[in-house]
C-alpha cells in the first residue's frame, strides 16, 4: 500500500496492480508487440501471486526476486527450471520499465524505440550475406636459365603446396620444376614431356615413346 501524498490516507492501488495496468495500457498504445505483453503478463499474474501485501513495492519486489521466484517454485512444482528463468526475467524487465515510465513516460518510450532501431540494424546486419572475396588467381612466375633464353620456364604455382625438383641434365646444368605437393599423375608427366618436346634438339624422327610425333 502506499502513503498518498500531504496527507495519511493510504491508496488502495498497490505496486503490482500499476504494473499490470502499465503493461495494458503500453499493450493497447501498440508501445510493445502484443505477443510480448501477453508473455509479461503471464509472468507477472503467476509471480506477483506469491508477493504479500506489505511486500508490495516497486523497490522491494526487485531487490527480492529470486526469494518470490523460490515462492512460486515451491507454489507451482510442474514448473521447470528454465520457466522460472524466463518468467524472473520478464517480471524484472515489466518492473524496471514501469520505473523509468513512471518517472518520464516520453523519455522511457525514445529511449525504447532507439532500442528497438538499434536492434533492427543488427538483425539486418547479421542477415546480410557476405561479400565473397573475389576468387584468387593463381600466380605464376616465369624464370629462364641465364645460359639460353629459351630454356624451359619455370612455373610456380604459388597458392598451393609445392615442391621444388632439380633435375641435373647436364654437368654444368640443371632443370627445376615446382610440381604439386602431391607429385604428378602419368597423364601430367605425359604432357610435361609434350611441353618439353619443341626444346629437343636432337630427337629422332619417330620415337617409342611419342611414336606419332615428326619434326
Amino acid at each position: 500500500m502506499k502513503v498518498i501524498q500531504g496527507g495519511n490516507q493510504l491508496s488502495l492501488i498497490r505496486d503490482t496492480e500499476e504494473v499490470l495496468k502499465f503493461l495494458e495500457f503500453v499493450g493497447k498504445k501498440s508501445i510493445l508487440e502484443e505477443h510480448a505483453i501477453h508473455c509479461r503478463l503471464t509472468a507477472c499474474h503467476n509471480l506477483f501471486s506469491v508477493v504479500e501485501e506489505e511486500e508490495d513495492q516497486l523497490e522491494y519486489i526487485l531487490k527480492n526476486l529470486d526469494l518470490f521466484i523460490n515462492r512460486f517454485r515451491n507454489k507451482s512444482k510442474s514448473v521447470n527450471e528454465a520457466t522460472l528463468k524466463v518468467y524472473k526475467s520478464r517480471v524484472k524487465s515489466s518492473l524496471e520499465d514501469y520505473k523509468a515510465w513512471s518517472n518520464d513516460p516520453f523519455a522511457w518510450e525514445r529511449k525504447l524505440n532507439e532500442k528497438k532501431a538499434a536492434n533492427h540494424i543488427q538483425r539486418r546486419t547479421k542477415k546480410s550475406p557476405k561479400v565473397s572475396k573475389p576468387s584468387e588467381t593463381k600466380s605464376v612466375e616465369v624464370e629462364t636459365s641465364p645460359q639460353e633464353e629459351t630454356s624451359v620456364p619455370e612455373v610456380k604455382i604459388l597458392n598451393q603446396p609445392t615442391r621444388k625438383v632439380s633435375f641435373p641434365v647436364r654437368p654444368d646444368f640443371n632443370v627445376e620444376v615446382v610440381i604439386p605437393e602431391e607429385g604428378l599423375s602419368l597423364k601430367e608427366l605425359n604432357r610435361l614431356g609434350m611441353f618439353l618436346y619443341p626444346y629437343c634438339n636432337d630427337i629422332e624422327t619417330v620415337t617409342p615413346m611419342w611414336p606419332n610425333l615428326t619434326h
